[in-house]
């Protein structure tokens, strides 16, 4: 199985971005909801912050911006892209079970399109790490791969196949040198609501809920989307 900084690495120095992810796209629209909560000035850190999305624009919308990623590439685009736009970024390289900053750093966090690519048991710590870091009282916005989709569904059809891994309950890998999916190598966990909110367990949960819209694919039809999960340290604790 590829490592993941060797994957990363190859995803983002292959020019073959794909459109949403790549700098300057547009932000996430529940990003876009988040961060009007946010105190204006607030330190944020973006975890598995890729090529710089989401760093654009909250940079640009004056917060303090950091971020860190597995990817050294994905490090130096997201800091050439904030020089160009003159946004103060702190960007480290690491691991998301690791992060590289003090208790109590960040007025708030995000992790967006990222923390599903781990087995369950890094999800825990990498949740427990976004904790340390928060202030108390603290935001953190995430998503995570819902198990009514349509996605889910197709999964579960190919490791009948044996075309891919289940290599733990609800969590795939597709180790096919030939896959369409350009991180399919990666582990993909899905989560239903209880297993999302017994992930989230030491966070305050402010709202939960699936964002799933009806899709018509070349593999199918059906409920396409992720769990989006708002929440806070707790002031105590």
């Amino acid at each position: 199985m590829t490592n993941d900084r060797a994957g990363w690495e190859h995803i983002w120095r292959s020019g073959d971005i794909p459109p949403r992810y790549q700098t300057f796209a547009a932000p996430n629209a529940t990003v876009v909801e988040w961060a009007d909560a946010i105190e204006s000035g607030s330190f944020i850190l973006d975890v598995g912050c890729g090529v710089g999305r989401h760093l654009i624009y909250l940079g640009e919308r004056g917060f303090r911006m950091a971020g860190m990623d597995i990817s050294p590439s994905a490090i130096r685009l997201a800091q050439e892209a904030c020089t160009q736009r003159q946004i103060a970024f702190e960007g480290k390289v690491s691991d998301m079970n690791r992060l590289p900053w003090g208790d109590q750093t960040f007025d708030a966090a995000l992790s967006i399109s990222t923390i599903n690519h781990h087995r369950r048991a890094d999800i825990v710590q990498t949740l427990s790490e976004v904790k340390r870091v928060l202030k108390p009282g603290g935001l953190f916005i995430s998503d995570f791969l819902c198990t009514d989709t349509l996605d889910y569904q197709l999964l579960h059809g190919q490791v009948a196949a044996g075309e891919i891994t289940e290599v733990e309950p609800n969590t795939f890998v597709d180790d096919r040198p030939d896959s369409e999916d350009p991180d399919g190598f990666l582990p993909h966990h899905y989560s239903d609501e209880a297993d999302v909110r017994d992930l989230l367990h030491p966070f305050e949960v402010i709202r939960l809920w699936a964002d799933l819209q009806e899709a018509v694919t070349a593999r199918g039809s059906g409920l396409r989307g992720k769990w989006v999960a708002w929440v806070r340290r707790p002031l105590a604790g």
